[in-house]
């Protein structure tokens, strides 16, 4: 037998219980108009904000993200289904054609799969007119055309920085897409050139000389050999000149 005591602890403890099975009820039918800000997982969103899933690593600056679903799927139109939530997997790479899951709110449909195809927009060079291979890539040479990312297989330049004092390594024709492979940079120094070291450390700086042990480009880390014969790795800058830091 309970004493009276423990009757009102046990009823105050039914009256709260209650009360919580009725708010989750109510979040539940309310949570499509929940966003992945909102949900307490942080992983489920409703159609409307798919492109959250995708991951921002993955977008690069002033991209624009498209979710859509690959086709029309009747579970979520036929009344089954009236609240649909969507996650993705952590090993789902959301990129191009993938899939999602679909959860039901307030439904004994069992979770389920959908595809989704994602397009990121964004603007990428293009060739304007015909360079030649071993040709300057100048400026007024390419222009930024926004494409779809998840279509391009083989990486793209979105920076037109990355074009100084670079190549052509093919014939490049109007409308080409820049590609990496596509041009390279002239060497600040090639191997076995006598170059100038400037060792850095906190507070310090020393010059000295070596031999280039290989060719690189500006910004690239390279082997140089010290007339006391120690290897040092050090970051090409300059014409001749590779800098060192301890």
């Amino acid at each position: 037998m309970f004493t009276t005591k423990q009757e009102k602890t046990l009823g105050l403890f039914s009256n709260w219980t209650g009360r919580a099975m009725r708010l989750l009820a109510t979040l539940c039918l309310s949570a499509p108009t929940f966003t992945l800000a909102t949900m307490s997982s942080g992983q489920w969103v409703t159609q409307d904000h798919l492109a959250e899933l995708v991951d921002p690593a993955l977008i690069p600056k002033d991209a624009t993200v498209q979710v859509e679903l690959s086709k029309a799927e009747p579970r979520l139109s036929n009344g089954q289904c009236p609240a649909a939530l969507f996650s993705n997997a952590r090993s789902n790479r959301m990129w191009g054609r993938t899939f999602v899951q679909v959860q039901c709110v307030g439904s004994d449909q069992a979770p389920f799969f959908v595809g989704v195809d994602i397009k990121v927009w964004a603007p990428v060079l293009v060739v304007k007119q015909t360079i030649q291979p071993g040709e300057a890539i100048r400026p007024d040479e390419v222009e930024f055309r926004t494409m779809d990312l998840t279509q391009l297989q083989n990486g793209w330049v979105d920076d037109i920085a990355r074009l100084d004092n670079k190549t052509a390594t093919r014939q490049l024709f109007p409308g080409t897409m820049l590609r990496q492979d596509y041009f390279k940079g002239q060497p600040l120094i090639k191997v076995g050139e006598t170059v100038k070291i400037i060792v850095k450390g906190p507070g310090f700086s020393i010059g000295g000389s070596g031999v280039a042990m290989e060719t690189g480009e500006k910004g690239d880390v390279i082997r140089i050999k010290t007339p006391q014969g120690k290897i040092l790795n050090g970051v090409a800058t300059d014409p001749l000149l590779v800098e060192v830091s301890l």
